[in-house]
């Protein structure tokens, strides 16, 4: 999921903070927003949204359930090579 939230200078402490937390990871700054990478399970993205519930959230991306194989092997099992 990316989700870019608006900041403040009073509030982007605490948005980091809550991102860390979370393991997300910051990958844009501007003066006044930033925007946070998070991947994990749908329950941990739903708590990190209710985290930023208090904030200004611009917009969000996000994908369903998606996976990809570890190894070659693997790769040509599934995709019948």
């Amino acid at each position: 999921m990316l989700v870019k939230v608006r900041v403040l200078p009073e509030n982007r402490q605490s948005i980091m903070a809550v991102s860390s937390i979370f393991h997300g990871k910051v990958v844009d700054v501007t003066r006044d927003s930033m925007i946070i990478e998070l991947t994990g399970s749908p329950k941990k993205i739903d708590g990190f949204m209710g985290m930023l519930e208090e904030y200004d959230i611009i917009e969000v991306s996000r994908t369903g359930v998606t996976g990809m194989a570890r190894d070659s092997s693997e790769e040509k099992h599934l995709t019948g090579i």
